[in-house]
């Protein structure tokens, strides 16, 4: 299906709009509010309008683009540095077209390119949700751009080229799960602003849809079903990453999308999870960027070898060198999975920088930040021990590699 004239591609056919919703699994309790924070959660309102230290929704998140740095927005009911003085027709400008209560344009960093597919109804719950919130009088700071990209006239020429205000529509040819699926995966949960690459304007490319991308310097892998995305997965392997961030010897959730399965995927119904699986499995294949998942035999450690001496005064007291790793719900510490098999290391040195802190359904997963205890040609040597040595691949990374993501 085609999402858009010049933009995202999906399936084969045809998806644009319905004036009803598509969401059939969200909670019993039907009330506005009740809906409204579901939807809130389904699409990640609070992880890209709260940022760190700050209140809910209180926007001041920064985004790094190739243009300078973009904040997010206080989306609170304060009256004056909110939406507080929003009506209706304001928020679904907004959502639908991109376009601001005074007018402007908005940056597509704000996905308003998927959220115009969502139905009026559900937008408009999501506002009666965000009415209802805690208000807080904060401004988030001014965005950073350079000219001439700091000048929003612009945006209206890159949405003639990158977008089309659009409702979606269940496609004919699929069922209501899959539609489901797609609607939560397309529109609310804006799967492809990450997991999409990006054309020369910046514009998501349609044709390498969800064949991952390199977004805020995270890699958002392949999540077509090729043999170099989720192919290879179980609809309930996929099911279980979704709702908890970890599928064993697959994948393990960092960064970005560590707080996608915190602060939104946990919160769903297993309804809406399976729907959304159900869905990505049978998304066209396409290349990416990590090779075709092969069992991979570790090589043998070598306690001579320095590298392993700082493995060990580093790593061993949760993976253990012979890779069983220790206790916990990850075991398993590192073959095969995605960030250990990718000869560019982009989200292997990220966890090593930044850690991991994540919620799952049932569990939570954390691993220290060494940002401050390890230096770059450390990291580097760390990375490059384990993606040779559990990762099947003969890469290395320099110190320069990891200065790079450090900044």
């Amino acid at each position: 299906m085609v999402l858009s004239r010049r933009g995202r591609a999906c399936l084969a056919g045809a998806m644009l709009m319905t004036a009803g919703s598509t969401l059939a699994a969200t909670p019993d309790d039907e009330s506005p509010l009740t809906r409204g924070e579901y939807l809130t959660r389904a699409g990640n309102c609070l992880s890209c309008h709260t940022r760190e230290g700050g209140a809910p929704f209180a926007g001041g998140v920064p985004f790094e683009t190739p243009y300078g740095t973009l904040y997010s927005t206080n989306i609170t009911p304060d009256p004056d540095t909110g939406i507080g003085r929003w009506d209706d027709d304001d928020f679904i400008r907004a959502m639908h077209e991109g376009i601001g209560r005074q007018g402007e344009h908005l940056y597509p960093a704000f996905p308003y390119t998927a959220y115009t597919l969502m139905s009026r109804d559900d937008v408009l719950a999501i506002k009666s949700y965000l009415d209802n919130v805690k208000s807080v009088a904060y401004q988030p700071p001014e965005n950073q751009l350079v000219f001439p990209f700091d000048q929003r006239a612009l945006l209206a020429a890159w949405k003639f080229v990158n977008f089309d205000a659009a409702r979606f529509e269940p496609a004919s040819d699929q069922d209501e799960e899959i539609n489901r699926g797609a609607y939560l995966s397309e529109a609310v949960g804006h799967c492809g602003e990450c997991h999409t690459p990006r054309t020369l304007t910046q514009g998501l490319d349609s044709k390498q849809h969800y064949a991952g991308a390199t977004q805020q310097g995270w890699t958002a892998w392949n999540i077509t079903s090729g043999a170099r995305g989720i192919g290879n997965w179980s609809e309930q392997k996929l099911l279980n990453y979704l709702s908890t961030g970890h599928q064993r010897g697959e994948a393990v959730a960092g960064g970005p999308m560590a707080e996608v399965v915190s602060d939104s995927l946990s919160w769903l119904s297993e309804q809406d999870l399976r729907a959304m699986a159900r869905y990505l499995m049978q998304v066209p294949a396409k290349d990416g960027q990590v090779p075709a998942r092969d069992e991979i035999e570790p090589a043998g450690a070598n306690p001579e070898d320095p590298i392993h001496s700082l493995f060990v005064a580093a790593c061993e007291s949760c993976h253990y060198p012979d890779d069983r790793g220790r206790g916990g719900p990850y075991p398993t510490s590192f073959p095969n999975y995605s960030a250990v098999r990718d000869p560019n290391g982009t989200n292997l040195i990220r966890v090593m920088l930044d850690g991991l802190i994540r919620s799952g359904h049932s569990d939570e997963a954390f691993m220290p930040a060494y940002r401050d205890l390890l230096t770059d040609e450390q990291i580097a040597a760390l990375a490059t021990y384990i993606g040779q040595r559990f990762g099947g691949h003969d890469n290395s990374f320099s110190a320069d590699d990891v200065a790079a993501l450090r900044d």
